[in-house]
Order: C-alpha cells, then sequence, then structure tokens
C-alpha cells in the first residue's frame, strides 16, 4: 500500500485559467435522465454550499423533457443525445476546468458540507485520490455501510461518487461508452485508483459524504443483474492461468470493451489481465455467462431476450454487401421497431459499431430469444432452434446462384433484377430495395501538411505526426492526411498518405478541415500563412514565430504543446475566422534595399576561418554538400561556433590552433 506521504512522479502544471474569472478548484459532474424530483433536491442541497471556485455542471443525457432548473451562473446545463451514463460523464469531464472533478448520480444526495470537507481535504496536500465514507439514503432496500477513517484507509468497491480526483490523475482516461453499467469498473481499471501498487497520493474523508438511493425502482444495478442491459457479467474459472495461455488474454481483451469479466482463479501468470478483467480466489457470484472450465460456486443467470425483429446472420465478412445491409437496415430502422442483430461470426468491427444502434448477440446454445420476424441474409443460413417467431424472411442479396431459396413466410429480393435471375423460383418474391444510410455517422477531418520529414532541423515533428494519428484514432475521430514532401514518413499509420511534392499544393489546403505544422520551431512557415490566408484552421506547435504571423489560439488555430498533451477532441471545434495578410511592408522594405547604394564589405581575415572535425554527419545547407562523421574541413568562425554549439546536439568541434 503506499503511503500517503509519496509524491506525484510528475510535477503538476497549474492549469490555464481565462483572465478575469477565478481559479476553478472543483468541478462537479451530475449525469441526468429523467430524474426531476431527484436532482431539483439535490441542487437545493448544492446551491446551500456553492462558493467561488466550484462549477456544477449537469449533462442531460436527452431526457424526455429537458431539465431545466431556477438555479444561475454556478451551474451549467449541457444537453446531448442519448448516449449512457459514461457518455454524460465524458463530456462533463472535458467540460469541467476545476483541479479537482467530483460526480454525483442524479437521484443520489450528498450532505450539506460535501463542498466545504473536499476544499478543506486538497488544501492539506495535493491528494491524487480522495474516498469518501457513504452508506444507504433509506432504510428501504439493499443496505451499506463504509467507512474510511484515515489516509491510509482504502474503499473497495470502484464507484466514482464515493470519490475525488485531481485532474491531472484522470488525464486522458475516460468512461467506457460501449458499457450501459459497470462503467466504474472499467474506468477504475484504466485509472488504478484501485491499485495499491500504484504511486499516488491517496486520501480519505472519515464524515459520510455520499448517500445512495438504494430503493429506487427499476434501478440499473438491478436491471443488469436480470440481463436486461446490453452490458453482461462474464465469467471464467481456471484453477491456473499459465503464461502460455495468451488466447484467453486476446479473448478477454474483446469481452471487456462491452462486458464486466470476472476471472477467477488460485493463480495467475499473466500479470496484464488485471488491466482487462476483475481478478479474484474462487468465492460465489451470479453470472450470466460461465466460460473456461466448470466452477460450481456461479449462479448463472441467462439473460432473458425478446424483439421485434431478429436480424440473423452465420457469417458475415470485414467488407461486404450482406454486412452493409444489416448496419443500414438497423441504423434506420432502430427507433422503429427493436432489433437484435443475431450471428454465429461475426468480424468485430462490424459487433463494435452495431452495438451502438442495437443489440448484437452471439448465437450459442443456451441462446433463447422470443421475436415477432426473423430476417435471414444468406441462403444456406438455418434458423437458430433457439429462436422463438411468428414470421420469417428470406433476404436473397444475390442473382441465381446453384442453390435453393429457402421456404419461408416472406421471400424478399433486393432489386428486380436480382428476382428476375432466379425465373420462377422466385415468383412469389417481393422487391424491396436495400436501405441506404449515406449520412456519415462522424466528421471526418481532412489534414493537410507539407513538412520535410526525418530533418533535423524539425526536430520531433515526424513523432508528434505518428502521435497525433494514435490519437485521433484512441478518440474515434475518423480522418484522412495528406503530407506533401520528398521525403516519406517512416512507419507512417494508416490513413496517412506520404503525397509526392507539388508546387503549388493550395487547393488541397483550401479543401482541408486543418492544415497541420508541427515542428520543434519554424523561421516563418508559408504553409501556416496560406493555410490562414484560405481561411483554413491551422493545428501548430507553439513555436515562436506563431504570434507573428497572425495564429491566435483559439480563433484560428489549436496551438498545441510539444507533448501533445490535450484532449484531441478540441479539434472537433473547428474555428471559423476571417484572416487578411498584407505584402505591402514587406514590399516597400525590398524595395529601399533595391535602390541602396551597394555596400562596401570588409575583406575577411585568415583568422576568421577555423578548422572543424565533423561530429555527427549531416548535409550543411550552406555549402550544399553532405558532411560525413570525422571529416576534417575548415569553416568561418561564426558558422562553426554556432554548429558546435548547436542545442541538444553539436554537429561539429573546434579544433584548436
Amino acid at each position: 500500500m503506499p503511503s500517503a506521504e509519496k509524491k506525484p512522479k510528475k510535477k503538476e502544471q497549474p492549469r490555464q485559467q481565462t483572465k478575469g474569472k477565478p481559479k476553478i478548484r472543483l468541478s462537479i459532474v451530475i449525469p441526468y435522465y429523467n430524474a426531476k424530483e431527484y436532482t431539483d433536491e439535490l441542487l437545493d442541497i448544492l446551491a446551500k454550499q456553492i462558493i467561488k471556485g466550484v462549477e456544477v455542471i449537469l449533462v442531460d443525457d436527452g431526457s424526455i423533457m429537458p431539465y431545466e432548473t431556477k438555479y444561475k451562473g454556478w451551474i451549467k446545463v449541457i444537453r446531448k443525445e442519448n448516449g449512457g451514463c459514461a457518455s454524460a460523464r465524458n463530456v462533463g469531464i472535458n467540460k469541467a476546468a476545476g483541479d479537482y472533478i467530483s460526480f454525483i448520480d442524479a437521484d443520489d444526495m450528498v450532505p450539506d458540507y460535501f463542498i466545504e470537507k473536499i476544499l478543506e481535504k486538497t488544501k492539506e496536500k495535493p491528494y491524487d485520490v480522495i474516498d469518501f465514507s457513504w452508506r444507504s439514503l433509506s432504510s428501504e432496500g439493499a443496505q451499506f455501510n463504509r467507512v474510511v477513517t484515515s489516509d491510509d484507509k482504502w474503499l473497495p468497491n470502484p464507484s466514482v461518487c464515493t470519490r475525488a480526483f485531481k485532474r491531472s490523475f484522470i488525464g486522458d482516461n475516460r468512461f467506457n461508452e460501449y458499457k450501459d453499467t459497470t462503467e466504474d469498473e472499467d474506468f477504475s481499471r484504466k485509472v488504478g485508483f484501485l491499485d495499491h501498487s500504484k504511486d499516488f497520493i491517496h486520501g480519505s474523508i472519515s464524515e459520510y459524504m455520499y448517500f445512495y438511493r438504494t430503493a429506487v425502482t427499476n434501478s440499473k444495478s438491478k436491471r443488469f443483474r436480470q440481463g436486461l442491459m446490453k452490458t453482461k457479467r462474464i465469467t471464467y474459472y481456471y484453477p491456473v492461468v499459465t503464461k502460455n495461455m495468451t488466447a484467453l488474454l486476446e479473448e478477454i481483451k474483446k469481452e471487456d470493451e462491452h462486458n464486466e469479466v470476472w476471472l477467477l482463479t488460485n493463480k495467475c501468470e499473466i500479470p496484464e489481465l488485471k488491466r482487462y478483467c476483475q481478478i479474484a480466489k474462487p468465492f460465489k457470484l451470479w453470472t450470466h455467462y460461465l466460460r473456461g472450465e466448470h466452477y460450481a460456486g456461479a449462479t448463472v443467470i441467462t439473460p432473458p431476450l425478446k424483439s421485434d425483429v431478429v436480424v440473423y446472420v452465420e457469417l458475415t465478412n470485414p467488407v461486404g454487401g450482406i454486412g452493409t445491409f444489416i448496419y443500414n437496415f438497423c441504423s434506420v430502422m432502430h427507433d422503429k421497431v427493436d432489433i437484435i442483430v443475431l450471428h454465429d461470426r461475426m468480424d468485430p468491427a462490424q459487433v463494435k459499431r452495431l452495438e451502438k444502434l442495437v443489440r448484437v448477440v452471439k448465437n450459442e446454445p443456451s441462446i433463447s430469444i422470443t421475436c415477432d420476424t426473423i430476417i435471414c441474409n444468406r441462403l444456406f443460413d438455418k434458423i437458430p432452434a433457439g429462436v422463438t417467431y411468428k414470421k420469417s424472411v428470406q433476404i436473397n442479396h444475390a442473382c441465381k446462384l446453384p442453390y435453393l431459396i429457402p421456404q419461408r413466410d416472406y421471400n424478399v429480393n433486393v432489386s428486380q433484377a436480382a428476382k428476375d435471375s432466379w425465373g420462377s423460383l422466385a415468383s412469389d418474391a417481393i422487391v424491396i430495395h436495400n436501405i441506404v444510410n449515406p449520412e456519415p455517422t462522424k466528421k471526418i477531418l481532412k489534414l493537410v501538411s507539407a513538412t520535410r520529414m526525418g530533418c533535423s532541423d524539425k526536430g520531433q515533428n515526424d513523432n508528434r505526426f505518428r502521435k497525433l494519428a494514435q490519437m485521433l484514432d484512441k478518440s474515434g475521430i475518423p480522418w484522412l492526411w495528406l503530407n506533401f514532401s520528398d521525403k516519406p514518413l517512416r512507419d507512417a499509420p494508416p490513413r496517412f498518405i506520404n503525397m509526392k511534392p507539388e508546387l503549388s499544393i493550395q487547393n488541397y489546403i483550401k479543401e482541408a478541415t486543418y492544415l497541420v505544422q508541427l515542428s520543434d520551431e519554424e523561421s516563418f512557415s508559408y504553409s501556416i500563412v496560406e493555410a490562414l490566408s484560405l481561411k483554413t484552421p491551422v493545428i501548430c506547435t507553439n513555436m515562436p514565430v506563431i504570434s507573428e504571423i497572425g495564429v491566435v489560439d483559439g480563433v484560428n488555430a489549436h496551438v498545441v504543446p510539444y507533448s501533445l498533451d490535450f484532449d484531441v477532441k478540441t479539434l472537433l471545434e473547428v474555428p471559423e475566422f476571417e484572416y487578411t495578410y498584407d505584402n505591402t511592408e514587406a514590399i516597400e522594405k525590398w524595395m529601399e534595399i533595391f535602390k541602396a547604394e551597394p555596400i562596401e564589405k570588409p575583406k575577411k581575415e585568415l583568422s576568421d576561418v577555423v578548422n572543424v572535425v565533423v561530429v555527427k554527419g549531416y548535409y550543411d545547407i550552406q555549402l550544399q554538400a553532405t558532411l560525413k562523421t570525422n571529416q576534417t574541413l575548415a569553416m568561418r568562425r561564426e558558422r562553426a561556433l554556432q554548429l558546435a554549439n548547436r542545442k541538444p546536439r553539436p554537429l561539429v568541434r573546434i579544433l584548436e590552433g
């Protein structure tokens, strides 16, 4: 267990505050969905405690009636499309300006000293995590009572509502939006606040700071146990997990993206597994699915599945017409009928995008589904034995093949041409054209850059390009990046296209979302000025030159730190601006030079020349030659001193005498 006296590994950088506004010390994030009566009561308690430096962010997650409150100023109400508690909390984190963040669920309660105690505690030490004592709000329902009496006492439960977090400790971690429950447990493993071996500063508040309404009808925890949530509990049992069970690691990784995963074992030789599941000695627990070896201590609760429509396919390819049909059908029809997509084998990427719309279920012997209509998508699909239905539909996605068309209640062909190709075999078929959904689900960032790769004067530019691409992928932001250079970026990420140089790329810049320039420094940067002149905003590092050429963070650019430590989702907020670059002054200064009399230059003395040896081979721009390591040559003293004192590494060494 780490000592409460341990210091953080990294010195926290002070947060930037808007000039004239007070520093925000605490942000309280409340995800809200159709709980007005409880939430009004909660805000009445908070209103009595609000002081300067405290903000409340309530995220209305697409409630039937938009949430309205009588309170103003200290509370921000943000309304968004329904995406679940995890999505709402992530919006709150992204908008929070506080040094510390706490979470309160809209139907729970806190005491009238909640804010005071947190702020007092944060003054003692730079705690990364502060645990709260908590209990049930009333005598109804399940009863809980957890007390932490000192900083070296920890809460065992993963709930984020019973803690306050330093914003820098959360970092880039966010809640898993694919899970509609147990997102706290997933978050705890990402951030690591339950891992006693991690090096961070832990504190506790002994007073009761949080009260759960455990008697809420139809609560999320109850629906989760009943199997009514998309997220399910999957339990693996193995007496011993050995190092060679790498297939188990990969399987649990995939399951953890969408489900709560437990691993019950007496010994685990794969430490990495603790990042993707909860590991415990065997004990009695309930689960929806039991995998691995037989375990008598598990109570299996088979989730009841009902839907209006089951879309069944035995197999989908990573790319193909049937996979596209299923996705488009679900994207347009999911708000009209309840849909389950049932499959035996489906590409994980297909599953991932479908699960944002409908329930996706892998066909297993234990699966039992009741529906009104089942739709089969391949001619050789056999309706699974576990599906009870009233009507069956066979879709024919192909022109005539050497198969018979299965007999269903409805035979649907996707075109008249397909129906005609089958002749009399499709005489009773209905023609229904495929549903098309051309609307993009996310904005694609079109990035353009014109940066030479592998050049020492660009510093860490190449690595920043790769890191920005990884950040976009991690955040699920679609992107396409064209870079015009005589040298390609090595190990280029997918969708980063190395383009050959062109004399002018202004047409590409004009059509881009952003012009990207991530060098350590530039003396001018034509590409930035061209982009701003074409009203294309830029993503650039905080190079000294940018203010000189008119770059203004948040107005016509996203100016990012050299470390790229920033919220990449802010790039979705594309600036609109006016910008004019005036050549008048430059022209006048050039004309002064052109009209002036020649300046008589003093002759260079021999003492101005020194001998140097090349420390590290490089291409010398002034000499227009490639110099090799250990090569000796004569050089002007001024130039030699410049190269000998170059940071971080010198290129030459001056030879004495």
